[in-house]
């Protein structure tokens, strides 16, 4: 294990980051913060793996493995974007009134006469 204290250090500050966004994933007023602060962490995480596969020597190996790593996290926020982003157009469309429901303004299935 090559241990160089300048690459230990970089650790140590990208956990921190790491740890800084996690932290707005779970107090993100929107979920589109939450899906930006989950990307942050993935490409935090993808650099924390390559910069490990220079600490224990095995560039290669870490490499390959930071690379799929950013294969998925490129395709996660955009799935969940997508997904949040119909879910919400499907909430819009219910704030639309009821036409079997026109002359109800109480809520409570009584019609104004």
């Amino acid at each position: 294990m090559n241990a160089d204290p300048f690459l230990v250090g970089f650790l140590l500050i990208l956990a921190l980051l790491t740890a800084v966004s996690l932290y707005r994933v779970m107090a993100g007023p929107t979920v589109f913060d939450r899906l930006v602060a989950v990307a942050l962490v993935a490409v935090n995480g993808i650099v924390l793996i390559a910069v490990l596969g220079f600490v224990f020597a095995r560039a290669a190996l870490f490499l390959d493995i930071a690379l799929a790593f950013a294969l998925l996290a490129f395709l996660l926020p955009l799935a969940l974007g997508r997904y949040f982003e119909h879910r919400s157009d499907a909430d819009d469309l219910g704030d639309e009134p009821d036409p079997d429901r026109a002359g109800d303004r109480a809520g409570d299935g009584r019609r104004e006469r």
